[in-house]
C-alpha cells in the first residue's frame, strides 16, 4: 500500500476510535442522568433522614390545633345558636372536631393522626358546656381513635402477611400500606365501614364500663357506684343508644374527611406514607 493509503487508512481508524469514544460517553452520561432520575422519582425519598417523623409531629400539631378550633367554635357558638342540644352528658348530636384528625391520618399516618387526637379531644377538658370535661373527653378520643387505628390494623396485618409469604395476593395488592389505598371509592367504603362498625362496638364496651358508670357516679349524690351488674337493663340499653349514634357520626367524619383529603388531591401533594 502507498504511504497515502496508509496515511488514509490511518486518518479513517483514528476517526472510528474517536466516533466510538464519544458514543461511548453519550451513553455513560445518558445512564448517569437515569440514574439520577430515577434516584429523584423513588417514592424512598420521603422516608429519608429522619425528616418524615419531623413533617408527622408538626402536621399532627398543627391539624390538632385546627381541631381545637373547630371544637370550642362548635360549643361556643354553634350549639348556643340551636340552643345546645346535647342528647346525654358527654355527648352533642354532631361536631367536627375529628375530622382534622382523620385528615392528619390519610395524609401524614398514624403518627399525626395520634398527635391530632391527643391535642383535639384533650382540649375538651375546657370545653364551657362540660361540667366533667376531663371524662367527656375520654370517650371522644377513643371514639376518634378508632377511626383511623382499625383500619390502619388491618392495613398493617394484611402487608405483614404478604411480607411473610413473600407472595403477593388480590388482597394486598388492593390494600397496600399508602394513603392512596383509601382514594379509590369502593376501598374507602370497606375500610371507613370497617372502622364505623368497630367503632361502634368499641364505643358500646367503653361506654358499658367506664363512661356510664362514672356519669351515674357524677350525677348521683355519690354515695354509692352503680356499674351494669346492679341495672344490667338500663346499663345495656343506654349503651346502645351511645353506641347507635357513633355510627352516625362516624359516618359523617369518613365522608367530609374523604372529601377534603381525596378529591382536592392533598395526599398527592403531601402524604408520607
Amino acid at each position: 500500500m502507498t504511504p497515502l493509503g496508509n496515511q488514509f487508512k490511518e486518518e479513517t481508524d483514528n476517526k472510528i476510535i474517536l466516533e466510538e469514544e464519544n458514543e461511548a460517553n453519550k451513553n455513560n452520561q445518558t445512564n448517569n442522568l437515569e440514574s439520577r432520575t430515577t434516584n429523584v422519582e423513588t417514592p424512598e425519598l420521603k422516608h429519608y433522614s429522619g425528616k418524615t417523623f419531623v413533617i408527622e409531629l408538626a402536621a399532627g400539631a398543627i391539624l390538632g390545633g385546627l381541631s381545637v378550633l373547630l371544637g370550642f367554635t362548635w360549643d361556643a357558638y354553634v350549639e348556643s345558636l340551636i340552643g345546645s342540644v346535647i342528647f346525654a352528658p358527654g355527648m352533642t348530636w354532631f361536631d367536627v372536631v375529628a375530622v382534622p384528625i382523620l385528615v392528619a391520618f390519610f395524609v401524614f399516618s398514624i403518627r399525626s393522626g395520634m398527635i391530632a387526637a391527643i391535642i383535639g379531644c384533650g382540649s375538651i377538658v375546657f370545653y364551657l358546656s362540660e361540667p366533667y370535661g376531663w371524662l367527656a373527653m375520654q370517650p371522644k378520643f377513643v371514639a376518634s381513635v378508632s377511626m383511623f387505628l382499625i383500619p390502619w390494623l388491618f392495613l398493617k396485618l394484611v402487608n405483614r402477611r404478604y411480607a411473610r409469604k413473600n407472595k403477593e395476593t388480590k388482597l394486598s395488592q388492593r390494600f397496600k400500606y399508602s394513603s392512596e389505598t383509601f382514594k379509590p371509592i369502593v376501598n374507602y367504603i370497606i375500610l371507613m365501614s370497617i372502622a364505623i362498625l368497630g367503632r361502634a362496638i368499641v364505643m358500646f364496651i367503653f361506654n358499658l364500663f367506664v363512661t356510664l358508670p362514672v356519669y351515674g357516679w357524677l350525677f348521683s349524690d355519690r354515695s354509692s357506684f352503680a356499674w351494669v351488674g346492679t341495672d344490667p337493663k338500663f346499663f345495656l340499653i343506654s349503651s346502645a343508644l351511645y353506641s347507635s349514634w357513633n355510627l352516625v357520626q362516624g359516618l359523617a367524619d369518613a365522608v367530609i374527611s374523604y372529601l377534603i383529603v381525596y378529591p382536592t388531591k392533598l395526599y398527592k401533594l403531601y402524604s408520607t406514607w
